[in-house]
């Protein structure tokens, strides 16, 4: 935990530094956030992000300007969040190099960086929130996850999700007592969230009808998405959020049914919310079930291998999610990423073959 610590220091630096360079996007929701947070509580209000105001109830009652707080606030959480999937995968034995790698994966990952480019959202808590819940969960420690995940609702629904995930991942796994503790959390999490919906839509005539994400019968967010980008976009699109993680995460199921049982307990959450959001954002949310699985295929390989696997993914998504002017050295990480995961790929296979061939 203390070189967790020494390494979060330096993500916190780096990404301060990438937050500093990132170029000011041409739409945003920021005055939007600023309004939410000073009033909180808005009636009439129309649109998707009008229950979304924890985070900026917090912010904006914090002394200083708002784009500096809203910044700081995406470099810390992100920071956080990849220490915490750092500890998930050492929980689920992964390597100590792998693990650290994984920190900086998570906090250089598509999402996160995006997230310092628009920095006027609830995303980077959500970030924190998937491995904060997972590792409560791996320790037992039900009702510490709920609370988690009950306080994230405010900020976005996404906050539920982890806890269904891991409801339905252990019922996959007939471990019907933990499903039924899982379940229960889970239940009354989603009920504080219906609840607060309910009460403001009843009290304060809060609606979603500017919101295209609520048009459920007509393709939601993903109809409008997939005009704007078309199929070959979306295909690029998709692959850019975890780029060459995608090569480790089928290997890493292949290789234990608990990987397997995780990302199937994931397709239902990822599917409703990449229907109703920007895709490629929405999947990030994932990361956490993702990255470790991936760390348990890439720690197959040297320390310098995962060293340069996670440097050359960060910046790749220096240039994808973080929009800097970094074309040539984005292809480069991309070229160089998608190498050495063929690498650990490689590895792991002929790994595999091998304990097969000993045990016949």
């Amino acid at each position: 935990m203390r070189r967790l610590a020494v390494h979060g220091l330096f993500i916190v630096t780096l990404l301060a530094v990438v937050a500093w360079l990132a170029p000011v996007p041409r739409n945003t929701d920021s005055e939007w956030y600023r309004i939410l947070g000073r009033e909180i509580v808005i009636p009439n209000c129309g649109g998707i992000h009008c229950t979304r105001v924890l985070v900026a109830a917090v912010l904006e009652h914090l002394p200083g300007p708002s784009d500096v707080k809203w910044k700081a606030y995406a470099v810390i959480a992100n920071a956080i969040a990849g220490i915490a999937v750092a500890r998930l995968c050492l929980l689920l034995e992964v390597s100590a190099p792998a693990a650290i790698a994984a920190a900086w994966i998570s906090a250089f990952g598509f999402g996160s960086l995006y997230t310092l480019y628009d920095y006027y959202t609830s995303d980077p808590l959500m970030y924190l929130l998937g491995p904060l819940v997972a590792i409560a969960v791996w320790q037992k420690r039900i009702a510490r996850a709920g609370v988690f995940s009950a306080i994230g609702v405010f900020a976005k629904e996404f906050a539920a999700a982890p806890l269904w995930i891991f409801t339905f991942a252990a019922a996959l796994e007939r471990r019907w007592d933990t499903a039924r503790r899982l379940c229960q959390a889970a239940a009354a999490v989603t009920l504080v969230w219906l609840t607060m919906q309910f009460a403001v839509r009843t009290w304060l005539n809060y609606t979603y009808h500017e919101s295209t994400s609520a048009d459920l019968l007509h393709g939601a967010y993903l109809a409008v998405w997939l005009q704007g980008v078309h199929t070959a976009g979306a295909v690029k699109y998709l692959f850019t959020t975890f780029s060459a993680l995608w090569l480790l995460l089928p290997v890493g199921m292949a290789f234990s049914r608990r990987n397997r049982d995780l990302v199937l307990a994931s397709i239902p959450a990822a599917a409703a919310f990449v229907y109703v959001q920007q895709p490629e954002r929405a999947l990030w949310n994932f990361h956490f079930i993702v990255i470790p699985i991936a760390m348990q295929v890439l720690q197959q390989l040297p320390r310098a291998a995962i060293v340069a696997f996670a440097v050359a993914f960060a910046v790749l998504n220096m240039r994808l999610g973080a929009q800097l002017e970094l074309q040539m050295a984005g292809r480069a990480g991309l070229a160089v990423s998608l190498a050495i995961a063929a690498a650990a790929v490689w590895t792991a296979l002929r790994s595999s073959a091998s304990r097969r061939s000993a045990r016949l």
